[in-house]
C-alpha cells in the first residue's frame, strides 16, 4: 500500500533542488503539497479507523483488526523487513458479524491469529536481485543502459545552471530508479516479480533521452564515444542471460548473441575506419541485439493465458499458477450441488481463503465465506460466531481443500476448521476437488 508513495523523495529532491522559486518558497510548497497528499491518501483509512469493529468487515491480512497494521505492518514495513504479520496487540471486543455479507453486516474477534501467509517471491536479497530470473525477465533488459545513460547525461551537463531541467529531468528519473532497485534489492518480506512494473517509467524516460546523447557522442568521436558500443555488447549479454531463464528460446539466444556482437565490433571498428556501409549495419543490428528479446518476450506474453493474481513476463507467464490455492475454474460440479442445494442461505459455501472462494463466487454468482480472509490465516470470526451463522441458516456448507491455510494446524481458523470437521458430515456432490461438509448447529 505504501509502494505509490515511493517516489516521493525522488520528487521532493528534485524540487527542492532544481525549482526557480527561493529555498523558502520551495520549502513551503513542499509542506502544502504534503497536506494535500497526506489527506488524499489517508482519509478511507481514517474512516476506517473511526468506524466501530462491529459496523464494518474485518481488516483483512491483519491479527488486531487495525487499518494502520495493513498499512504500516504487512503491506508497508512487514514487506520490507520480512514480519508478515498483522500488528499485533490487545483483545477486541467480539462483537457481530466480521465477514460482510451481502447486507453489509461487520464485526470483530480476538487478536491473536496468525499473520497472513504467503511465499516471498522474488528470490535472495542482494544487489544483483534484480537480474534474477524472478526480476529479470520484468525489468531489466535495459536496465544497465538506462543507468549508464544517466550517469553519463550527468556528466555532460554538469556545468549547467541549477535550474536546468534537463539535468533536474534525469535526476529525478534515476533517484525514481535507484530508490526502487535499493529496496526491491533488500526486501526480505512478501515481493512479487510484477512490482517492479513501477520501474519502466523511469527505464523509459532514461533510455529515451540518454541515448540520442550516447548517439551524438558517437558520431563526434568524443572521447567517451566508445560507451555506446559496450552498452550494445553488455545489453545483449543482460538479454541472453535473462532468455536462459526460461530455456525455451535457444534460437533467440543466439540472435540476440550474433546481433549484438556484430553490433559492437561493428561500432567499434567503425569509429576508427568509418563507412557508410558499416555504421548503417552496426545501428540496424546493435538496436535489434537490445530490443528484439524484450519485444519478443512482450508478444509472448500476451498470447499467454494468465490465471491467479501474480502475473509474470515472458513464455513462462503461467509459473506462478495456483501460487495460494488459486484456481481459475470452480469445479462444475461442487457449483451445481450447492446451488441445488442451497436452500435460502446467506452464503453458499465456506472456504478457508479468498483465494479459494474467487473461483465459486466467480462461477456461481452467490456470496461466499472466505473465514481466514485472503490467504487463510486472518481470524474475524469467533467459533461462537461460525456456530450461530450456521444455526440461523445462513451458512450450510464448508468446502475443505488439501491446501487449506487456515484450516492447516497452524492456521488461525484451526478452531473453526476442527469443529466443522467433528460435526460436519462429509457428502458426496459427485466431485474430488475438495471435501465439502454438511453444516448443521
Amino acid at each position: 500500500m505504501l509502494q505509490g508513495l515511493m517516489v516521493l523523495p525522488a520528487m521532493v529532491i528534485a524540487y527542492l533542488a532544481f525549482a526557480k522559486p527561493p529555498i523558502v518558497t520551495r520549502f513551503l510548497h513542499l509542506i502544502f503539497a504534503g497536506v494535500i497528499t497526506t489527506v488524499s491518501t489517508l482519509w478511507w483509512s481514517v474512516l476506517v479507523w473511526l468506524t466501530p469493529s462491529g459496523n464494518r468487515p474485518w481488516v483483512g491480512s491483519t491479527n488486531d483488526n487495525s487499518i494502520w497494521s495493513l498499512i504500516f505492518g504487512y503491506n508497508g514495513f512487514g514487506r520490507l523487513l520480512g514480519n508478515r504479520g498483522g500488528g499485533g496487540g490487545g483483545t477486541h471486543p467480539s462483537s457481530g458479524i466480521a465477514m460482510a455479507s451481502p447486507g453489509g453486516m461487520g464485526g470483530g474477534a480476538p487478536s491473536g491469529g496468525h499473520g497472513p501467509g504467503g511465499t516471498g517471491f522474488g528470490g535472495q536479497t542482494g544487489i544483483f536481485r534484480i537480474f534474477n530470473n524472478d526480476f529479470g525477465p520484468n525489468i531489466a533488459w535495459l536496465l544497465v543502459l538506462a543507468l549508464a545513460s544517466g550517469g553519463l547525461l550527468l556528466w555532460i551537463l554538469r556545468k549547467t545552471p541549477r535550474t536546468n531541467r534537463g539535468r533536474a529531468a534525469v535526476i529525478f528519473w534515476i533517484l525514481w530508479l535507484i530508490i526502487h532497485i535499493v529496496i526491491f534489492s533488500m526486501t526480505s518480506g512478501v515481493i512479487h516479480p510484477y512490482y517492479v512494473v513501477v520501474m519502466a517509467p523511469a527505464v523509459a524516460a532514461l533510455v529515451g533521452i540518454g541515448v540520442p546523447f550516447l548517439w551524438g557522442a558517437y558520431v563526434r568521436r568524443k572521447s567517451y564515444a566508445w560507451i555506446l558500443p559496450m552498452l550494445v555488447g553488455v545489453t545483449a549479454a543482460i538479454a541472453i542471460i535473462i532468455l536462459s531463464y526460461a530455456g525455451t528460446m535457444t534460437w533467440l539466444m543466439w540472435t540476440v548473441g550474433v546481433l549484438g556482437a556484430i553490433g559492437m565490433i561493428g561500432l567499434l571498428v567503425n569509429l576508427y575506419t568509418p563507412k557508410r556501409w558499416l555504421q548503417n549495419l552496426a545501428i540496424v543490428t546493435s538496436v535489434a541485439a537490445c530490443m528484439v528479446a524484450p519485444v519478443i518476450y512482450t508478444l509472448s506474453t500476451v498470447n499467454v493465458t494468465h490465471t491467479g493474481s501474480i502475473p509474470t513476463a515472458g513464455p513462462s507467464s503461467t509459473a506462478m499458477q495456483g501460487s495460494n490455492n488459486e484456481k481459475s475454474q470452480a469445479d462444475s460440479a461442487l457449483v451445481e450441488y450447492l446451488l441445488k442445494n442451497q436452500n435460502g442461505a446467506t452464503w453458499l459455501v465456506a472456504v478457508d481463503s479468498a483465494n479459494e472462494s474467487a473461483a465459486i463466487q466467480l462461477t456461481s454468482g452467490q456470496p461466499v465465506m472466505a473465514i481466514g480472509g485472503f490467504n487463510g490465516s486472518d481470524t474475524p470470526l469467533t467459533l461462537e460466531q461460525f456456530k450461530q451463522l450456521v444455526a440461523d441458516g445462513k451458512l450450510k456448507y464448508y468446502a475443505a481443500s488439501s491446501h487449506g491455510h487456515g484450516g492447516g494446524p497452524n492456521g488461525g481458523n484451526s478452531e473453526i476448521t476442527n469443529w466443522i470437521k467433528k460435526n460436519g458430515k462429509v457428502v458426496n456432490y459427485g466431485g474430488s476437488d475438495v471435501t465439502l461438509y454438511e453444516l448443521s448447529a
